[in-house]
């Protein structure tokens, strides 16, 4: 949450958007642990972690929930749902600050 905020402020600071895809991976590891948004390296991102990315990046960029996108990137239908929702509601709590 504390680099959120800072990244919120360097955002904010120099006129740039900033994409809550931290955000978006936190919510997601608290709703479903299992589910491995990163590679054995832990610093890069898995599949997952790499739809989920991208996800929040169109929800944040185009305004518009990735919800129901048929596109799962080879991931089973019901984790791209979640991933799809994770990155959803993530936005919309962000911008709404």
């Amino acid at each position: 949450a504390q680099l959120a905020e800072q990244y919120t402020k360097a955002g904010k600071a120099n006129g740039a958007q900033v994409v809550p895809a931290g955000l978006a991976f936190a919510k997601s590891v608290a709703r479903k642990p299992e589910l491995d948004l990163y590679v054995a390296d832990k610093r890069h991102p898995s599949l997952a972690g790499t739809y989920l990315a991208a996800c929040t990046v169109y929800a944040a960029l185009l305004g518009k929930s990735p919800v129901g996108n048929a596109y799962t990137a080879g991931l089973p239908a019901d984790v791209a749902q979640h991933l799809q929702q994770v990155a959803w509601e993530t936005v919309r709590e962000y911008v709404g600050k």
